[in-house]
């Protein structure tokens, strides 16, 4: 894909910190070595016609580092126009197909999308007339044994720049031209939902559609062999990428939607009545077989001294019978004390944030008293019901939208 992706907070596991700037995180996926080495072989192609082997090359890995470059400069605008416009900017991620830049997107407007989708491309236009200039005007400056290389070089790249843009520009998502036609018909519609889908359906077609121009270069040997191979591999790779963040988007999005505006005890009505901590095992099992409010993973349990814990409903299940078991849900639990906790009247998006790290349970607090815990798993999947929920009851609304019935 074109750098230029940028999307809610969602940190990308396999990247790894260079940098920071202006405490924003530059980070670097190992697959943008993969990018570097298709692009020098790429331009090496190109070079070889009219230079030695070894100068061929190291005009091509030069090129490759600009071009990462480039990429840097295009997703930093990004992120430095999010920054103006009040948004919070987590990192910049460079990968194989562009960058990502990672930012707090919950409360930007139409308008504030629009312009930082923009900036982008922009930015990769005002490369690609640089890189022309120099190539126009070095042969001029410099003596032919430094110029001639460095025109070519330049040449090449601000082609690659303005491609870069143009393509960047395409209305589809994840691309920024995609963030601008949502942009555009959230001004239009009045709903940003309705927009992000169109233009994930735009995203899709695109993707789908650069897969198939990957398998027509090989198919018809449009290209030369190794160019043909790299470029086909690109196409069909951004293809998939392109369609796969698009729908990634969309789910992103919609649990956004679920997520605003409510609180845990939207997610969890009441909490189960916490379980003594010397209750017998095997009495906990019966009570977990007829207790029809246990649905979730974990069970509390109080100790004599205050302390509270936690149980998975799994192990009292597993564990009941085990002669060699633990003979108390007490010895079988966990302490939460010293777990993240969260205020029962906490938004939703604070607690997704509260997973964040190597924890997957998180205490859940009532006037600073623990009344119970949840983990990541059956948070995901009591948040997947409520998006589910969301989306089938728009969906009639959205049919009607689409067959006139209801007005605009």
């Amino acid at each position: 894909m074109a750098a230029g992706g940028y999307r809610p907070c969602l940190m990308l596991a396999r990247a790894v910190r260079v940098a920071d700037i202006r405490g924003i995180e530059v980070r670097l996926d190992p697959s943008v070595v993969l990018l570097a080495v298709l692009v020098t072989v790429l331009f090496a192609t190109r070079f070889l016609d009219g230079f030695a082997p070894a100068v061929a090359f190291t005009m091509a890995g030069i090129g490759a580092l600009l071009v990462v470059a480039t990429t840097f400069a295009h997703e930093l605008a990004h992120a430095l126009e999010a920054r103006h416009r009040g948004l919070e900017v987590e990192s910049i991620t460079l990968l194989l197909f562009g960058g990502v830049t990672e930012m707090h997107a919950s409360g930007q407007s139409a308008r504030d999308e629009l312009a930082i989708a923009a900036v982008g491309p922009y930015v990769s236009l005002v490369c690609g007339a640089a890189f022309g200039l120099v190539a126009t005007f070095t042969p001029d400056l410099l003596p032919s044994a430094i110029g001639q290389p460095v025109a070519e070089v330049a040449g090449l790249l601000g082609w690659w720049n303005v491609l870069l843009a143009v393509f960047n520009i395409v209305p589809g998502a994840p691309l920024d031209g995609g963030r601008v036609l949502r942009a555009l018909l959230w001004m239009l519609l009045r709903d940003r939902l309705r927009a992000l889908r169109i233009s994930v359906r735009a995203g899709q077609v695109l993707g789908f559609g650069l897969v198939a121009a990957g398998v027509w270069v090989v198919a018809t040997g449009a290209l030369p062999l190794i160019p043909g191979l790299i470029g086909a591999f690109v196409l069909a790779t951004t293809g998939v990428f392109i369609a796969n963040a698009a729908q990634r988007e969309l789910r992103h999005a919609e649990l956004d939607e679920v997520l605003t505006g409510r609180t845990i005890r939207d997610l969890v009505a009441t909490f189960p009545t916490p379980w003594p901590a010397e209750r017998p095992l095997t009495d906990g099992h019966a009570r977990l077989v007829g207790d029809d409010d246990l649905d979730g993973e974990l069970v509390t349990i109080e100790h004599a001294d205050g302390r509270i814990g936690a149980v998975e409903v799994a192990a009292i299940d597993a564990d009941a019978h085990d002669p060699d078991a633990p003979r108390t849900v007490g010895e079988l639990g966990t302490d939460v004390t010293e777990l993240p906790s969260i205020d029962v009247d906490a938004d939703l998006h604070e607690l997704v944030d509260t997973f964040q790290g190597d924890h997957r349970i998180v205490r859940v607090t009532r006037e600073g008293l623990t009344i119970g815990a949840l983990t990541e798993r059956e948070v995901a999947r009591a948040l997947e019901r409520l998006r589910r929920d969301r989306s089938r009851a728009a969906r009639p609304a959205d049919d009607e939208v689409a067959r006139g019935e209801v007005p605009m």
